[in-house]
């Protein structure tokens, strides 16, 4: 009843995964991406707008003291007696020596003005009097119009727009200046002179440039009336600004320090700082797609984090794809296998996880009713073969030794010693061999084991076979695995002495705590291609199939497999003899009995 209330519950588990990262990561963090791409765009565009209105606040500070020092520099010559005196006094031969000092002291305070002002390149006086001053840049150019203005205002500051000038140092030079009416101190109705400071305007044009660069818009000052004071587009200085919308803005007072203006088709965000100083207003208008590049790369950012978010998730689905659901299906089909009576039902374990265990669960499940099968209907025919090759295994050594027995006892009978002594030691030699299957034995029983060998080997070589067999005493009670000399002994035999005969000696001696056991013969040696060949195989277990059946090879896995790694075959690159060094190398150990002592 609960299931038919929940569609849900019937699909499949990957459905089931694919709609939850769909709805619970994709749609999500798509959702909240944008919702943070939007909201960090409004936050780095207002980020933008204050640093802006900060930067032409910086701006207007910077000229605003620019022109204030100017003024004050005009207002100290109204004060100043020497000012005065030198612009309203004629020059004769009476007063020569005081306006020689007046003019010493006038050109003394300008020159320091203009050398710790490095933006004012020329100061020109005119006095009533006919005395003239200029220090500076040497200029000349139209300024009529403006000393006009200036006798207009009766001693109000004139700042002028810019203009060009030809300087006698750089040629054509652009300058904005202030042009003032000196009047008497004493009278100031009565007018002594005129003084125009001329400001270079490239030293102002860098301070706004460096606000708006000129790629990204434009930046200009301009008066309230919305006549262009200095511009990059020379055309426009001294009409008005060739847009209504803006000046609309200006006839308002510019009530919006920051606004929205379209312009020759660009969208463009229009920043307006008031001068107190002048009562101009710096204009900077920045284009909107500027404003977008500024955050085009935090914001590329935060899509490839988002791009990130949805592959981890991704990666998460086909790790869960891998980790559960594929095991869930498999265990699910070998499950319906073994449902139809299938005991070849097996999953395959991938993870030591909950999921892996079940897994291991169910493969033990199914391999406990086989047995049971198996224990049921077979285990008995099993069992008595098993019985009867045991028997055959018993009997067949016994009939051996008794034969070889029988046949010792009749070449005695014959009087042929010699061959009675050689099947004694053959029939020895296989029974040492036998040992009633046991896996470990001492290391001077070994010995004994090679020594029969080594003795048939003697009778069948003559004196082409020496041999010697040495044991430290301490090494009397040491244990080890069976045959694992004699083959040695017999490879020296079989391949090393192909020319007829040879020496053998086994050396068993002790090295700090492990046992060494060399095996040294006289033949033809190992091939240095064939040593390399053996020495890599022994290393890495892997090979070709014939060196990997070798007596060498297959020792060596006895020995590492019974006592681990460290332990087995070595080949020593300098052997004693001529021929062949083969060493094994043990971990010292007594005998259960012998411990106790």
């Amino acid at each position: 009843m609960i299931l038919n209330r929940y569609p849900f519950l019937h699909f499949s588990l990957r459905t089931k995964s694919i709609a939850i990262f769909i709805l619970l990561v994709t749609l999500p963090s798509l959702l909240i991406g944008n919702v943070i791409l939007s909201r960090y765009d409004a936050v780095l565009r207002q980020q933008y707008i204050d640093a802006m209105e900060k930067n032409l606040n910086t701006i207007e500070l910077n000229l605003s003291e620019k022109t204030k020092a100017i003024e004050d520099l005009s207002n100290y010559m109204i004060y100043q007696e020497n000012f005065r005196r030198f612009m309203e006094t004629p020059t004769t031969p009476g007063n020569m020596v005081q306006m020689n000092k007046d003019q010493t002291t006038i050109e003394g305070f300008i020159a320091f003005q203009i050398m710790s002002k490095v933006y004012i390149k020329s100061i020109s006086l005119e006095g009533v009097g006919g005395n003239q001053l200029q220090m500076g840049e040497p200029v000349k150019g139209l300024e009529q119009s403006w000393t006009d203005l200036a006798q207009q205002r009766r001693g109000g500051v004139i700042w002028t727009d810019s203009y060009q000038l030809e300087s006698g140092w750089t040629g054509n030079k652009r300058v904005v200046s202030m042009v003032r009416v000196i009047n008497s101190f004493d009278n100031p109705s009565r007018t002594v002179g005129k003084v125009i400071v001329r400001l270079d305007e490239s030293e102002i044009t860098d301070l706004l440039m460096s606000a708006v660069p000129q790629d990204q818009g434009s930046i200009f000052i301009v008066r309230p009336e919305g006549s262009v004071v200095l511009h990059q587009n020379q055309n426009l200085i001294g009409h008005p600004y060739p847009s209504d919308a803006l000046l609309s803005q200006f006839h308002g007072g510019l009530s919006k320090k920051v606004s929205s203006l379209k312009e020759d088709g660009a969208s463009y965000v229009v920043f307006s700082q008031p001068m107190k100083s002048t009562g101009w207003y710096i204009v900077a208008m920045v284009k909107d797609q500027t404003i977008v590049q500024k955050t085009e790369a935090i914001k590329a950012s935060l899509k490839f984090l988002i791009l990130i978010i949805l592959i981890f998730g991704l990666i998460a689905l086909i790790g869960f794809e891998f980790a559960m659901i594929r095991p869930m299906l498999e265990l699910s089909k070998q499950t319906s296998k073994l449902k139809k009576g299938d005991f070849s039902a097996q999953v395959k374990v991938r993870s030591r996880d909950e999921v892996g265990e079940l897994g291991r669960q169910f493969n033990n499940m199914v391999m406990t009713i086989k047995e049971l099968i198996d224990k049921k209907y077979k285990l008995e025919i099993r069992q008595k073969e098993s019985e009867l090759r045991i028997l055959q295994s018993q009997m067949d050594p016994h009939f051996l030794y008794n034969t070889l027995d029988m046949i010792r006892w009749t070449a005695r009978l014959e009087k042929a010693a010699e061959t009675s002594q050689l099947i004694e030691t053959l029939s020895l030699f296989f029974r040492m061999g036998q040992n009633s299957g046991k896996r470990y034995t001492t290391l001077p029983e070994e010995l004994e084991f090679v020594q029969a060998y080594l003795d048939l080997q003697q009778k069948r070589m003559g004196s082409k076979l020496q041999f010697t067999l040495h044991m430290e005493e301490e090494l009397n009670h040491a244990v080890l695995l069976k045959k694992i000399i004699q083959p040695l002994v017999e490879n020296s035999i079989k391949h090393g002495f192909k020319r007829g005969g040879g020496r053998i000696e086994v050396r068993c001696y002790m090295a700090e705590q492990d046992v060494l056991i060399e095996v040294v013969d006289s033949g033809v040696g190992f091939a240095k291609t064939k040593l390399e060949v053996i020495r890599q195989v022994l290393q890495d277990r892997i090979g070709d199939e014939g060196i990997m059946n070798h007596a060498i090879c297959n020792i060596h896995e006895r020995i590492t497999l019974e006592y681990g790694e460290g332990y087995g075959i070595e080949l020593p690159s300098e052997p004693h003899y001529a021929g062949a060094c083969v060493r094994i190398r043990l971990p010292f150990q007594m005998s259960a009995q012998e411990e106790k002592r």
